[in-house]
């Protein structure tokens, strides 16, 4: 028996963003989760036509998958905010699962199914959850569920009905930390949010950062929007002095790293003052 038919009071819908994304890992993470959903929403952030032309037609081969190319590149947030509106304009808002992936990553059927029953199980014992998130490290040794602050929005599980009363991603943001963004305004409005460690999601290992001592090397023009919306999102959410001077405190620590270990420093070193300032401003976009 499918997990989808198991399930029979709930659909889950999968929200997949995609620029330029790699054609043979992508329809592989699909068929890993296709059975356990009810829909997959495939958002296309204006990759080349070639590829656009590719994804429309795999979803004209599989009436599960819903394809919504995006005339321009208007950011992550802007992109999941589509698909989200496609679902509460198409379905029952009170029946349906949003299940959040980039388009390196998934979740076998089971596993979904089992992350939807968790988040059944869990909203009874925390009535104010709000997402439910599962494992992207395998050397992390935690194990059962925890409350957490912040969690990236793939392999994320919520409700429609959740996600609307606390509101849609801040797509003014453009690229990262907006997962982190919904995540401290979903905390700010009194919800909760929780890692299942029993679940680990799946990589696509191709197109990772490179690391130096088990630390990522970011590309330096993804450092200004890292900067600027931690700072942003920290103004807006953040009520805790001790929260945010631990962020500010990370993000000094991560400049010297950068600066010291990763090459094009002077390039590296603009995009993070720019970054601080346009955050300190309030400049948003892309």
């Amino acid at each position: 028996m499918k997990p989808s038919k198991i399930l029979k009071k709930y659909s889950v819908n999968i929200v997949l963003v995609t620029y330029n994304p790699n054609i043979a890992d992508l329809f592989k993470n699909i068929r890993q989760s296709i059975d356990g959903v009810d829909s997959v929403i495939l958002v296309d952030n204006a990759s080349t036509p070639d590829i656009q032309t590719e994804l429309y037609d795999y979803s004209l081969r599989n009436e599960k998958i819903k394809f919504l190319p995006m005339q321009n590149n208007n950011g992550i947030g802007a992109a999941q905010n589509e698909a989200i509106r496609f679902v509460s304009s198409h379905k029952n808002d009170e029946e349906q699962f949003l299940l959040f992936f980039d388009q390196d990553s998934y979740l076998t059927n089971m596993q979904i199914y089992d992350l939807t029953q968790h988040f059944i199980e869990e909203s009874k014992e925390t009535p104010n959850l709000a997402l439910l998130g599962v494992k992207t490290n395998d050397d992390d040794t935690v194990s059962g569920r925890q409350f957490v602050k912040h969690i990236i929005s793939s392999g994320s599980l919520t409700t429609l009905t959740i996600f609307k009363k606390i509101g849609f991603f801040d797509e003014e943001l453009f690229i990262d930390f907006i997962d982190f963004a919904w995540c401290w305004k979903a905390e700010k409005l009194g919800y909760r949010l929780m890692v299942d460690n029993s679940m680990l999601l799946h990589h696509q290992t191709s197109g990772h950062l490179p690391t130096i001592f088990g630390k990522g090397i970011d590309k330096p023009s993804r450092l200004y929007y890292v900067y600027r919306n931690v700072i942003i999102s920290l103004k807006r959410y953040n009520t805790s002095f001790l929260f945010s001077f631990k962020w500010y405190t990370h993000l000094f620590l991560k400049a010297i790293f950068q600066l010291i270990f990763a090459g094009e420093r002077m390039y590296r070193g603009k995009m993070i003052l720019s970054g601080i300032f346009d955050g300190l401003n309030g400049k948003t976009g892309k």
